[in-house]
Parts: structure tokens; C-alpha cells; sequence
């Protein structure tokens, strides 16, 4: 801060902000972080939380050890039968497929099962097993009560039998879960090996369980296969015979329709057409037949038509012609064997005209039955056709019939194939899983391990410990450091006034310690003080210097005494003026009469030459207050203030108003604005971080600097804070004296604290 920021002209030259010199010093200050060195000095200061913390840690877990039962673990592994796999399968580099990979998790989920677990605990008859099954008859706690009637749900059923059973269940899936927090079963690597590891009190209980585990599974397994099978074989001999009965009353079905249709084939329409086209073909030719009959007859009857005996007649006929020629050429008509042969032509005529007669009549008969044939043969094919058509339309159920008996037929076949193929398979199941090594009885036990414990235990427990630590640490929230008052409220730390309380005899003020101890720490830390305030303002005339605090019991008092007396220690004159209106104690401490002071001066009753100056000791004037007034909000308003300061400037060096704090009142603010320099009076350890910031902004005026006051030296160097109290608390040459030692957890600091009070209370 530069010495002349609170300079009038500079001030009026700029806009002030709200808080100047408290902005400045933040916008200049480091950030609250925390580095590695803070982090080792917290670790420093609470050293002896950490080791308590660590050693505790250590010896709860010896505790526990030494109470815990020990446990044993023992393990069985198996490997799953892969298909196309053969001993490489247990090797981890084979690589298996993902099927593969699936199928072995599956056989882990299985192996962890409940129901395996439920068949393995009924195996080893654990429900007689203390430490699997629970007393039937302990008693229950009220926690225990309270959460079985809130939160479990009420029995469904009232019957005493049905709650029995049902209580006996759940002793059962107690057991169920008690076991299966006791198993673990995992996968080797990526091989198909799978450990299953178990765990108990006794050592060849942990092993049994582990086999008989792997055990009920293969056994199960091998069970289930050859109780599936009797129950298929079972089941399919049963639908066998069902289906055998369905596939009778299909086929009777199938008969008896036929049988009273007439119907002998399921397709008469098919033969109906094959009969159409025979007939067909039979009608055609009866009718080219029919067709030739009916030309014959026509030729006979124009005489066209001939035969052998016919031919033969004609020829004869034709030779006696010829001869009758001749006979009459040479003998006459009257010649007797022109007679003759007359006679014999005439009778061969006569033949021939009956032959011819017959031989129409044949024609004519044969032409008639050509066409009743195709008359006969048109019925029969119109008489076809009538009957396929009825066959067809009656064969539809048929087939349906048909079609059902063949569907009852191949589902016979198909579950009579089953059958056989059920009772040829073998009885005998191969499990897919092979035991490669059985569960060993323990020799040690897998938990606790003492040294494995203790190894966890010590660093949890100092992890544990540096976490409370850094716990501690954030709660406490009180200011120390003058880091903590730059960051949190902006100001410079001026000073760190060490507590001296201890060190002033019985009836003598703080103060006298700067001339009766000039190289006390005290001493120093308050010449530095005035140093400061010296340094931080205009040069070449009196100063003005208001002291207050955030609260009441801050030290303002001492603080003020005490810069009063190292002023005059270096030939300054100095004055103290009290005005804290409502708790005066300067000046009862100066040994002040009352009545007469600075209420006396304010309310118009005094001159400045009749106040009571009380000299201390001969090194500094004290002005008291007096009487407490009425109303000291309206009299530290009084007009004739500025004019007691500006007459005591003209008679002292440096003038300290001890101002009230500023929470409970505003006094602070008026005697500000009359000072040359504002101090705030912080007290180490005990003032709130959020008490001071909020007094910073009610107080809405420049602060020159804060003060640290009664600060444990010795404490604050153990903290390891990193300041200067840090490096120079074991500096006792330069010191009358050595710091007072903290102590073993802040003993001396405590029995400090104690007298303290017992002193106050006196």
C-alpha cells in the first residue's frame, strides 16, 4: 500500500471505491489456493491428529483381528466339455468363439445358482448347520422387530400351518443365501476352466462344500438327462397312442364315407373322363360304321350291292345266257335244250333275285343295328357323364378325409420315429463338465490375514487421519494468518501482537510491557505496529488513529494502550482518548475520576483544558470517556468532535481514538472520518472470517491495516503457517525470552483458556 492513499488530493482526484486500500491489497494478493507446501504444513500442524487417527486405526483393526473368526477357503475347478474342443480348451491362448464363450458363462451363472445352491445345502444338510441356519427360537431385537412389522410385508395367509410352512421356507432361502455368499465361482483367465472356491469356519466343511457343489451339479445334470429322457419316452409312447387312436378314426372315416358314397377311388372324375374318352371313341366309330351300313344299303338298293353267292349266281347266269345265245343262233327257240337251258336261266334267275333279296335285308339290318349302337353308346356316354359329375362333387369330402387321415398318418410316422430314436439313445448322459481337480482341506485360513490386514489398516487408518484432518482444518474458519486477512477481507496484517497475558503481573496493563520489556516479542511486534502507521500516511504532522474491532473482547483496548506507549517510548507525545461511550475502560483503568471526560467535553459541559488527562506512568495521556451519556448515537454526532481532535493534534504527536467495534454500533464510522489512519483489531483465533467481512462492509470506510492480536506464538509456529511468526518462533536470541511451548495437544494453551476465565469471572 503506498504511504499516501489516503491522501486528500489523490482521493480527490480519483473515484474511491468502496473499500480502497482493501481492494487494492485483493486485487495484489494470492489466491486461495491450496499448493503442495500449504498441503505438507496442514499435514505439519495436525501431525498429531494423523498419528492419533493412524494409531487407532492400527489398533481397532488388531482388535478386529484378534475377534474375527478366521476363515477358510478351498477350491474345486472344473472344465466346461466345448464341442470340436479337446484338451487345448483349458489352455488361456486358445481362442474361443463366441458361442463358446457364452456357453461357458453360462456354466458359471449356473454353478452360482439357487437352485444349485438350494440342492447342495439340502445335500450337506446344512439346515442342522449353526453356522448356515439360524436358531429357530433367538431372540429378536427391537430393530429387528420393528423392521419385520414395518417393513416386511404381513403373511397372506392366517392358518397356522400355512405360516409354519411359509416361515420354513424362508429359513430355507436364508440358508439359500448364507451359501451363496460363501461360493464364488469364476472363470480361469479365458480358458474354460472354472474355479469354484467356498468359504468357512472349518476348514474341511470350506472343502466339502466346494465339491459337493460341483458335485450336485454333475450329478443334477447327469439326473436331469436320464429323468428327461424316461419323461420324453413316457410322453411320446402317450401321444403315440393318442395319435394311433386319431389315425383309426380318420381311416374308418375314409372307409365309411366310401362305403356310402360308392366311391372307389378319391378321384372319380378322373375316371369318368377316361371313361368319357373311351366312349367318345367307341360313339365315333359306331357312327363311321353306321355311316358304311347305311351306303351298303343304299348301293343295294340300286342294285349295286353284291356277295360271293351273288357273283357266282350272276356268272352262272351270264355262262347260260351265252349258251342260250348260241343254242338259239343254232337251233331255234324251239329246240329242246333251248328249252332246257331257258328253264335252268329262268330258276338261276330266280336265286339271283333272292340273294339279292337277302342280301338287302342283311344290309338293311345291319344298317339299323349300326344305329341303335350309337344311340346305345351316346346313353351310355351321356349316363357317364351324370355319374362323374355326382362322384366328383360327393368326392370332395372324401379327399378332405383323405387328406386329414395322411396328415394323422405322417405325424404317427414322425412321433413313431421319435420314439424309436428316444429309446435307441443311450441312458447314460455325458456331463459337460469334467472335475480337474477337487477342493483341498485348507491348511491356513483366507481371512483375516493378520499381515495383509494391518498393511490395509495402517495406511487406511493415515488416509483417514489426513482426511480429518483436512476436515478439521476447513472447519476451522477463524482468522490466523495474515494470508487469511488479505484474501478474505483485503488488508495488509500490520502486525501479530503475541498473547502476553501471561507474562503482565497481577494489577499491571499489558501496555507497560513495551517500556518494562523493550525486546519482548510483544514489544517489537508493537513498535512494528507503529512503524507501519507512521510509514502509511503524510509525514510532518500529528496523527490521528482510529482502533476499533469486527466485535467486543478483540483486544482494541490493549492494542491502543499499547501503540500509545511505543509512540512515547520513542520520544513521541501520544494520548489515548476513549470513546467507546457504552463500555468505557480506558479510563477507569487509568485511574480517570469519573464524571468528567469525553462525554463532558461532547454534550457541551467541558473545555478541552478541564478534561481529565491522566498520565501512565509518564508515558502516554490518557483521556477517559466519564460518564456514560444517555444516548451516545446522538452525542458521538456532536458538532464540537472534529474541533477536540483538531485541538489535540496541536498538542500531541499521535492521538488514538479507541472506537467502538463495529457490529453492535456506528461510532467507528464518524471517528473514521476524522482519523488520518483506521486500525482493526482482529483476534487471533477467535474472530469469524464472516463476522469481520461483514463488519468490513457495514463499516464502508478505508482500513489501513489489520492487526493481529494475541496470537500463540509458540501454536502458530507449530502450524507451520509459512509466515514470519513461522520462521522466527525458535529465534529466542534476539528476544528477552522464549516463546511459550504449546504443549501436547494444546494443553498449555488450554490451561491458559482456563485461567483466563477464572480471572474474568474474579
Amino acid at each position: 500500500m503506498p504511504s499516501d492513499a489516503l491522501a486528500p488530493a489523490d482521493m480527490a482526484m480519483r473515484p474511491v471505491p468502496l473499500f480502497p486500500l482493501r481492494a487494492e491489497v485483493a486485487e495484489t494478493g494470492r489466491p486461495g489456493y491450496l499448493g503442495i507446501a500449504e498441503f505438507f504444513r496442514v499435514l505439519r500442524r495436525r501431525a498429531s491428529l494423523i498419528l492419533l487417527v493412524a494409531v487407532l486405526g492400527t489398533i481397532a483393526a488388531m482388535v478386529v483381528i484378534a475377534k474375527t473368526v478366521p476363515v477358510y477357503s478351498s477350491s474345486a475347478t472344473v472344465m466346461v466339455k466345448l464341442p470340436d474342443q479337446g484338451v487345448d480348451a483349458a489352455n488361456p491362448n486358445v481362442v474361443l468363439t463366441p458361442n463358446e464363450e457364452t456357453e461357458i458363462q453360462t456354466k458359471v451363472e449356473l454353478l452360482q445358482s439357487r437352485n444349485l445352491a438350494r440342492a447342495t445345502a439340502k445335500s450337506l444338510r446344512l439346515a442342522d448347520d449353526p453356522e448356515f441356519a439360524a436358531e429357530k427360537t433367538r431372540h429378536v431385537g427391537p430393530f429387528r422387530w420393528v423392521l419385520q412389522h414395518l417393513v416386511t410385508a404381513p403373511a397372506i395367509s392366517t392358518d397356522p400351518e400355512e405360516q409354519r410352512k411359509q416361515a420354513e421356507r424362508a429359513r430355507t432361502e436364508e440358508i439359500v443365501n448364507k451359501l451363496i455368499n460363501r461360493l464364488d465361482v469364476a472363470r480361469v483367465a479365458r480358458s474354460s476352466l472354472i474355479k469354484v472356491t467356498a468359504s468357512s469356519t472349518d476348514p474341511q466343511k470350506a472343502a466339502r462344500i466346494a465339491n459337493r457343489t460341483v458335485e450336485t451339479y454333475i450329478r443334477g445334470q447327469v439326473d436331469d438327462a436320464r429323468e428327461g429322457r424316461e419323461q420324453d419316452i413316457k410322453s411320446l409312447s402317450q401321444r403315440v397312442r393318442e395319435v394311433g387312436g386319431h389315425l383309426h378314426n380318420a381311416d374308418f372315416a375314409v372307409a365309411q364315407y366310401r362305403k356310402q358314397h360308392g366311391l372307389i377311388d378319391a378321384q372319380p372324375d378322373a375316371s369318368g373322363v377316361i371313361q368319357s374318352n373311351q366312349l367318345n371313341g367307341l360313339l365315333a366309330q359306331a357312327r363311321a360304321d353306321n355311316a358304311v351300313s347305311a351306303r351298303r344299303a343304299a348301293s343295294q338298293a340300286s342294285g349295286a350291292t353284291t356277295s360271293p353267292l351273288l357273283a357266282g349266281l350272276q356268272e352262272q347266269e351270264t355262262a347260260l345266257e351265252r349258251r342260250l345265245s348260241e343254242l338259239k343262233t343254232f337251233y331255234g327257240p324251239g329246240y329242246s335244250e333251248v328249252t332246257r337251258t331257258n328253264a335252268e336261266l329262268a330258276a338261276l334267275r330266280g336265286r339271283i333275285s333272292l340273294e339279292r333279296q337277302r342280301i338287302g335285308a342283311d344290309l338293311r339290318n345291319e344298317a339299323a343295328a349300326g344305329g341303335a349302337r350309337v344311340a346305345t353308346i351316346q346313353s351310355d356316354l351321356g349316363g357317364v357323364r351324370s355319374q362323374t359329375f355326382q362322384a366328383g362333387a360327393a368326392a370332395v369330402p372324401l379327399r378332405a378325409l383323405q387328406r386329414n387321415a395322411e396328415a394323422v398318418n405322417g405325424l404317427y410316422i414322425s412321433l413313431l420315429n421319435q420314439l424309436n430314436q428316444k429309446i435307441g439313445t443311450p441312458a447314460d448322459v455325458q456331463p459337460d463338465l469334467a472335475i480337474v481337480s477337487r477342493a483341498p482341506v485348507p491348511d491356513v485360513p483366507s481371512r483375516p490375514v493378520p499381515g495383509r490386514a494391518l498393511a490395509m489398516a495402517l495406511p487406511g487408518s493415515l488416509a483417514l487421519g489426513i482426511m480429518l484432518a483436512f476436515a478439521v482444518e476447513a472447519m476451522d474458519t477463524k482468522l490466523r494468518t495474515a494470508e487469511q486477512a488479505e484474501r478474505i477481507l483485503g488488508l495488509p496484517t500490520l502486525a501479530m501482537v503475541p498473547d502476553v497475558s501471561d507474562e503482565a503481573g497481577p494489577g499491571m496493563p499489558i501496555s507497560s510491557l513495551v517500556t518494562q520489556r523493550p525486546i519482548s516479542r510483544f514489544a517489537e511486534a508493537i513498535r512494528n505496529l507503529l512503524i507501519e502507521v507512521e510509514t502509511r500516511g503524510p509525514r510532518g504532522r500529528s496523527r490521528v488513529v482510529v482502533v476499533t474491532s469486527p466485535s467486543g473482547g478483540e483486544g482494541k483496548n490493549t492494542i491502543a494502550t499499547s501503540l500509545a506507549a511505543a509512540a512515547a517510548s520513542v520520544g513521541r507525545v501520544a494520548v489515548v482518548v476513549d470513546f467507546d461511550l457504552r463500555r468505557p475502560k480506558l479510563g477507569a483503568q487509568a485511574g480517570a475520576k469519573p464524571g468528567t471526560g469525553v462525554v463532558a467535553y461532547l454534550s457541551g459541559g467541558a473545555a478541552v483544558d478541564e478534561l481529565p488527562v491522566t498520565e501512565n506512568e509518564g508515558h502516554f495521556a490518557v483521556i477517559g470517556v466519564g460518564e456514560v451519556p444517555m444516548d451516545p448515537g446522538v452525542l458521538i454526532t456532536s458538532p464540537r468532535l472534529p474541533g477536540l481532535i483538531d485541538q489535540l493534534r496541536d498538542r500531541y504527536d499521535l492521538i488514538i481514538l479507541n472506537a467502538p467495534p463495529i457490529l453492535p454500533v456506528r461510532d467507528a464510522k464518524t471517528l473514521a472520518d476524522l482519523g488520518d489512519a483506521t486500525l482493526l483489531v482482529l483476534k487471533w483465533g477467535k474472530t469469524n472470517p464472516e463476522a469481520a467481512r461483514v463488519a468490513m462492509e457495514m463499516f464502508d470506510r478505508p482500513v489501513t491495516g489489520a492487526v493481529m492480536n494475541m496470537v500463540d506464538y509458540a501454536v502458530h509456529a507449530k502450524r507451520r503457517h509459512g509466515d514470519a511468526i513461522h520462521h522466527i518462533a525458535n529465534l529466542n536470541d534476539y528476544f528477552d525470552g522464549p516463546a511459550p511451548p504449546a504443549g501436547p495437544f494444546g494443553i498449555t494453551r488450554l490451561a491458559r483458556k482456563l485461567r483466563r476465565s477464572v480471572e474474568r469471572a474474579a
